[in-house]
């Protein structure tokens, strides 16, 4: 670490010297200027003219499972600040194409601009300098709310149909965790600060803690419409349903809300209702019927826990 000593030349202004090894390397000269970043914990960021940003263009080896390049295409999706993407390899094939083409359309602002058997070029076109982690936690909770009300409507119409919007719509809930967690990533990038997003760097590290209980919570609603589409329940059990998923419904948003507003009387209040819930569950469990709702009890216990950790973050928060 060096220090420098602060000036004051004439009444107001601070003068601090550059370590001249710094200023050599970055190549100032007299009359260079130097970009000033203000972080949040009080210190300052400078930036020389002429530094480079980071690369722009990543290339992949596809010499590998398929499965294993995707996974790889989702990190460099996530971590990467990439314009292009292009993956390389020999020969191929048109169902690998195809299954990179579809996780671009699962990955918002992705898109697949040129392709053949030896290549394939990705374009990024997303701008995330508008969208905010706040922006995305908020769209997440919407679509949970809408899959638990959907959900709620199947059991009382006992319709089967239905149940497949609300898996259909786990898929636009899992396209916006990976862009909350890519704006994470963003946002722990201390040289890039956003102009929008007024997070803490604490803040944001529970909201992308809540996104992944979000993101779960749509796989078990998901799971739910899934398993309950092949299964016949009579009346008193679909009724006992409806009740859960209401009440499931209503935990889960008072505790995103008081995660948004760092309301710790909300959270409280969302996990004082854990026995009650829980009390429900088990005289859902031991109604009479034919088909096995195991999963589904299990299901919405598991939606309770991750509602009551989205709460029990909201408490963190409230202490800062």
């Amino acid at each position: 670490m060096d220090t420098r000593k602060v000036q004051i030349t004439g009444k107001s202004t601070y003068v601090v010297t550059l370590p001249k090894k710094w200023a050599v390397s970055s190549k100032l000269e007299a009359g260079s200027h130097i970009s000033i970043f203000y972080q949040e914990d009080g210190s300052l960021l400078l930036k020389p003219p002429g530094v480079k940003s980071s690369k722009k263009k990543k290339k992949i080896k596809f010499n590998k499972e398929l499965d294993h390049l995707i996974r790889d295409l989702v990190g460099v999706y996530i971590i990467g600040d990439h314009q292009t993407i292009e993956i390389i390899g020999e020969n191929i094939s048109s169902e690998a194409t195809r299954e990179i083409k579809d996780l671009c359309h699962r990955l918002v602002g992705l898109e697949m601009v040129e392709n053949d058997e030896k290549k394939i070029v990705i374009k990024n076109f997303l701008d995330t300098e508008d969208f905010t982690i706040s922006k995305g936690l908020k769209r997440m909770s919407s679509l949970v709310y809408l899959m638990l009300d959907e959900l709620a409507t199947a059991f009382e119409e006992n319709d089967k149909e239905l149940c497949k919007h609300v898996i259909t719509r786990d898929d636009d809930l899992d396209r916006m965790f990976l862009l909350v967690s890519k704006q994470h990533v963003e946002r722990l990038n201390l040289k890039k600060p956003s102009k929008h997003d007024k997070l803490s760097l604490v803040e944001s590290f529970y909201y992308r803690l809540a996104a992944n209980e979000i993101e779960r919570v749509g796989d078990h609603i998901s799971k739910i419409a899934l398993h309950f589409s092949y299964i016949s329940l009579p009346q008193d059990v679909l009724e006992s349903l409806v009740d859960l998923c209401r009440e499931c419904q209503s935990i889960f948003m008072d505790s995103t809300e008081a995660l948004r507003e760092s309301n710790s009387d909300l959270a409280n209040d969302v996990l004082g209702r854990e026995d009650q819930f829980n009390k429900k569950l088990i005289s859902a469990a031991q109604l009479p019927t034919d088909e096995s709702i195991e999963l589904i009890i299990d299901s919405f216990s598991r939606i309770k826990d991750y509602a009551s950790n989205i709460a029990e973050s909201a408490i963190d928060l409230s202490q800062l």
